[in-house]
């Protein structure tokens, strides 16, 4: 994932922050996030694909759960159904936690015709 410029760089901040607090595994999640470069160009990114993207990535999640305990068999409707509802839950929890409303679209949202 690409950052603007400005959280690139504060993030990168926060982590040698981090690191020098002794928060050694928090550092280490931020600058594993972290492209080698900010985004320079503005991409449309529509909150579904942000949607679409954090479900993939917890069904990535799910899969090293199911890896661990070894698994042979699984009912992949009522694990995607768990996965949907973490997905909304973490969604909303990191909207609260970063103060922004669900109701407010991201800069980068596709515009709809004749919205300016």
């Amino acid at each position: 994932m690409k950052f603007n410029k400005v959280l690139h760089k504060k993030l990168i901040l926060q982590a040698e922050e981090a690191k020098q607090q002794g928060l050694t595994k928090l550092a280490n999640c931020i600058l594993d996030i972290i492209e080698p470069v900010p985004q320079n160009e503005d991409i449309e990114y529509a909150y579904e694909d942000m949607q679409d993207h954090i479900h993939k990535d917890l069904w990535k999640a799910a899969a090293k759960v199911l890896a661990y305990y070894d698994m042979k068999s699984v009912n992949i409707e009522k694990l995607n159904e768990t996965i949907l509802a973490c997905a909304e839950n973490l969604t909303n929890e990191i909207e609260q936690a970063i103060d922004v409303a669900d109701v407010i679209k991201g800069p980068f949202e596709p515009k709809i015709f004749g919205e300016h």
